[in-house]
């Protein structure tokens, strides 16, 4: 069975799990911002201009060719994507110290794969055009133990249809569980384990990471597999240096045009978000997506040698972001 492995560009991370709808329920929105301030959870202790995660989002981003050499075949193969994505949800308060989400996400990607060199025949894979269509359902649940403990866990239910001819509807599901332990008012660590299940290919990984709120223009992310450092020297923008959770890594059966999508990937890049209208903040986003790849395999060829080359991506990206001070 051939199977295609993609690297593609999406702000896909677990600030998902506090996303809320988009400004045309602001006010309904902000309502909920209130309650959760005046409960007993806790997002952050100190001051910082760096401001609080995305809470929806609309991206359009591209990548450029990437080779890719499959000796084992004798071919070379260059492939781009574009990508159109949105997601959204919003946050309700059980009592003073939980709360649940309810959330959607959309995607749009288009493959654009040719073949740059002598390779045997692989019908739906060289030489071809095609898309993945993705809707997802994010829910969450997050528990303020005492002062320094916060408990969160969320799944994510997905479904992909490809445009390849014959093409069935296929399903994943991302799930994790996670403890935050708060240890100053500058500084948190997380604990937990991710699972990302698809048909034929599970990914189940421990999750540790830490963040240290420098001062309020610095701050330092060493959440693994993705550390970055932010500076913000003003309220109204940001400048963010470091890897990123790109949004997929794509696995396509040409054959039966199954599609799944994990969230493994990486990009390395710098990024400008500026305040462009109250709590609407334009996102600007460039580096090279160097952790990704397509891959080929078959029943004759599963262990095959394959090189990839990096290339450049571009993400413009339009973020909502609700005030918590």
């Amino acid at each position: 069975m051939s199977v295609l492995r993609r690297t593609s560009g999406l702000l896909a991370s677990m600030a998902m799990f506090m996303v809320v709808p988009a400004v045309s329920a602001e006010g309904f929105v902000q309502n909920q911002v209130e309650a959760f301030k005046n409960s007993d959870i806790i997002f952050e202790k100190s001051q910082s201009n760096v401001p609080f995660v995305p809470l929806a989002f609309m991206e359009v981003s591209t990548y450029g060719d990437a080779q890719v050499d499959t000796s084992a075949r004798g071919s070379e193969l260059e492939y781009d994507v574009n990508m159109v994505s949105q997601g959204a949800a919003m946050p309700f308060l059980l009592n003073e110290r939980s709360a649940v989400l309810v959330g959607e996400y959309l995607s749009y990607a288009r493959f654009d794969v040719h073949n740059s060199g002598s390779a045997p025949q692989n019908p739906g894979l060289l030489d071809d055009q095609f898309s993945v269509t993705s809707v997802g359902l994010p829910l969450g649940w997050m528990y303020q133990n005492n002062d320094q403990w916060q408990t969160m866990a969320f799944v994510m239910p997905m479904t992909h249809e490809s445009s390849l001819p014959n093409a069935d509807r296929s399903w994943q599901y991302l799930m994790g569980a996670f403890a935050r332990y708060l240890a100053s008012d500058d500084v948190w660590w997380i604990y937990g384990v991710y699972a990302d299940l698809a048909e034929g290919d599970d990914f189940i990984v421990p999750y540790i990471g830490a963040y240290w709120e420098i001062d309020e223009r610095w701050s330092l992310s060493a959440v693994m597999p993705w550390p970055s450092i932010t500076y913000a020297s003003s309220p109204d923008w940001f400048v963010r240096f470091g890897v990123s959770p790109s949004s997929a890594s794509w696995s396509i059966d040409p054959t039966g045009g199954n599609a799944a999508v994990n969230y493994d990937a990486w990009d390395f890049g710098i990024s400008y978000e500026h305040r462009v209208w109250d709590k609407v903040w334009l996102h600007i986003e460039g580096g090279v997506g160097g952790f990704r790849g397509l891959r080929i395999e078959n029943d004759q060829l599963e262990d095959s040698d394959i090189t990839v080359g990096s290339s450049p991506y571009l993400s413009f990206q339009i973020n909502y972001r609700p005030s918590l001070n």
